[in-house]
């Protein structure tokens, strides 16, 4: 991914010079060019140890300065900058505000992407998916009087998925508070485990209520 970090650069309402999304001096939004730096879009630094209460801070700060409303009567250019920059800040802020949005993030900044090499059962998941794939075939095929005893099994496999998922988000922040921060493929796997327990849990939950119609 190639992002264009907003930079210092000259402030195109009063010449200043600007390293922000909004202009110090005069308040005026910059045009974003290319995929915005979701980071310098709130002003963050560039890491993954974020602070909630300073993005939370950040995000309302921004989105009041760029946001549409204060533009009604602007000029065209204006009113197109401010939808566009309104939009990098919603985007920022759905995105770093969620450990694993920020993984993935954090994964195509530094050219990794998970989608080209999640490919098939993660290593570390493989008894656990292979024995619930197995239940969820045989309530699938059930006749009536097995199926409720089927259920609640599937049903007991789907708390241990949801307890494993949330230890995976768990270790996730974890990675993040590490002194250095994560090492791109410890992060890269813990995301392809996460990725796939959550299309699991969506395969059991998708089971279980056809079951029960």
């Amino acid at each position: 991914m190639r992002t264009t970090e907003t930079g210092e650069r000259q402030c195109w309402g009063c010449r200043a010079e600007v390293e922000t999304l909004v202009c110090a001096r005069c308040q005026a939004i910059q045009p974003l060019s290319g995929e915005p730096d979701l980071f310098a879009v709130l002003g963050l630094p560039r890491r993954l140890m974020i602070d909630p209460a300073d993005l939370e801070r950040r995000y309302h700060e921004t989105s009041r300065v760029v946001h549409p409303d204060r533009f009604q009567t602007a000029s065209p250019r204006e009113r197109e900058l401010s939808l566009d920059a309104s939009a990098a800040v919603n985007r920022a802020y759905r995105t770093l505000r969620d450990p694993i949005a920020l993984g993935r993030y954090w994964l195509a900044l530094h050219g990794v992407s998970l989608g080209e090499r999640h490919q098939g059962v993660p290593p570390a998941l493989a008894a656990q998916v292979f024995e619930i794939q197995e239940e969820l075939e045989a309530l699938r095929a059930a006749p009536n009087e097995d199926a409720d005893s089927l259920r609640r099994e599937v049903g007991e496999r789907r708390e241990d998925v949801a307890a494993r998922l949330a230890r995976l988000r768990a270790e996730l922040v974890g990675l993040y508070d590490a002194n250095g921060g994560p090492v791109l493929e410890d992060l890269r796997q813990r995301l392809a485990e996460i990725a796939y327990l959550r299309t699991l849990l969506g395969d059991i939950d998708e089971t279980l209520e056809k079951g029960a119609q």
